[in-house]
């Protein structure tokens, strides 16, 4: 008779907007309890990775006037208690500082956050002791005095991810300085000493020729004692079905290696919640409204996938939503804009093969990059189809195999049909994985 266990969802640490919003689970007025708040701090990169989305990057940064009067315009928000991005429902928040790198601006990184919390205990707006600190860095500027005394100074407050890509081979192969030399020692010995602060947190990106690193990559942080580890691959290039089968092959390694030697991990790229139909019609995107990114010069865009950094000047202006003196939607095409952007959902944004994906939960959603691409961000790109049909089949993999083994995880239903399947991983591969999936539904009586 088979057995029936309990299912324990095998899941990841909550991050600190999901943990807002549960505890704050209804706010009147439908408010959002936690904003996201990005800070482009400055346009300059010490690095040149090959797959960077940011294609205009140049030598300017925000000055502290200007910071100062983003931090203003959003407490004035606040107080007006008009607004439908930051309000008096509004609970928490967390000031994302992102470049070019933003170590280059250390020093103004802390004078924000010092005029934040100053500002916040003045006027007495109890946003302050639920505030977060967030930004990935390349590590390069890591052990700068500017950098230490932010640390030091903030690190209770902070999350600080460093990138490193993976072993050493492939991190070199694709995050270059701007000197053409390989960045891995110096993000390493970031790393290393980012542990004293808790800081575990890896930010891996992958490309097509890079897939076959994944596995003695993500064992290498594992290692070093993370306990989640983000992963994924990149968004821009074109995969195809050889792609796939190679990004299958290389996570069902990482899948037995999680299985038998590190059950408590917790790796992105194979999430639990992949590879479902979208339960509903509504807006998967952050760009669409749910955020708001402030150039270095102080003009507001939806996320920083829209900004001049990513797509120039030209294509940028009309996604342009304000700005930090003026406010936000005083323009009949900035009102436009935002009518636009909160009007996309999974259907305006998609083709009906899209639509109707057996597996489409997972899949990207980015609709700064369907802008850069189309010029409109309701035309969906469609490059990383393939890899994340592989991917999708790896999660498979995964849960049904540990479902088997540990039996702390509920099997993974095959979405896709099987001839799908065989044309993307092989006969032989497709036949292993769907005997995986029955023996895994009769231990569950699925």
């Amino acid at each position: 008779m088979p057995v029936v266990r309990k299912s324990k969802m095998f899941r990841r640490g909550e991050d600190y907007t999901n943990f807002v919003q549960r505890m704050y689970p209804k706010t009147e007025n439908g408010g959002v309890a936690c904003r996201n708040i990005t800070f482009q701090i400055t346009d300059d990169c010490n690095m040149r990775c090959s797959y960077c989305y940011e294609h205009h990057k140049a030598c300017g940064a925000m000055n502290l006037k200007t910071g100062r009067q983003v931090v203003d315009y959003l407490l004035n928000l606040y107080e007006q208690n008009d607004s439908d991005f930051i309000n008096q429902h509004t609970k928490g928040v967390v000031l994302d500082f992102i470049g070019g790198e933003p170590l280059l601006e250390a020093e103004l990184i802390e004078h924000i956050c010092d005029y934040w919390f100053a500002e916040c205990w003045r006027r007495k707006i109890p946003l302050g002791p639920y505030t977060r600190i967030s930004f990935a860095t390349n590590g390069q500027l890591w052990f700068s005095p500017a950098a230490q005394h932010l640390f030091h100074k903030y690190h209770d407050l902070m999350s600080v991810t460093v990138s490193i890509d993976g072993i050493r081979e492939l991190h070199d192969k694709y995050r270059l300085d701007v000197n053409g030399v390989g960045s891995f020692d110096k993000a390493w010995a970031a790393f290393q000493d980012g542990k004293q602060y808790g800081w575990l947190n890896s930010k891996m990106t992958f490309v097509p020729n890079s897939f076959s690193y994944i596995y003695p990559s993500i064992k290498m942080m594992v290692e070093q004692g993370c306990k989640e580890i983000h992963c994924n691959y990149a968004h821009e290039p074109e995969y195809t079905e050889a792609d796939a089968a190679a990004l299958y092959r290389e996570l069902k390694r990482v899948a037995d290696y999680l299985i038998g030697e590190a059950p408590d991990i917790w790796v992105s790229i194979l999430g639990e919640q992949i590879g479902n139909p979208h339960p509903e019609d509504k807006n998967w995107c952050g760009g669409t409204g749910a955020m708001l990114s402030f150039a270095p010069d102080g003009n507001a865009y939806p996320c920083i996938r829209y900004a001049p950094i990513s797509v120039g000047k030209e294509l940028a202006a009309p996604m342009c939503l304000g700005n930090c003196r003026d406010g936000l939607y005083t323009t009949e095409q900035q009102r436009k804009t935002k009518e636009m952007l909160d009007a996309i959902t999974l259907t305006t944004q998609s083709t009906q093969e899209c639509i109707d994906c057996p597996v489409a939960t997972g899949c990207s959603w980015c609709s700064g990059f369907n802008y850069e691409v189309y010029g409109t961000p309701n035309k969906r790109v469609t490059r990383i189809c393939k890899a994340h049909k592989g991917r999708v089949l790896a999660s498979c993999y995964f849960y049904n195999l540990r479902s088997i083994k540990l039996g702390d995880v509920e099997p993974k239903k095959i979405n896709l049909p099987r001839e799908e399947v065989e044309q993307l991983i092989g006969k032989q591969e497709a036949d292993a994985l769907f005997a995986l999936e029955k023996e895994a539904a009769e231990k569950w009586e699925w």
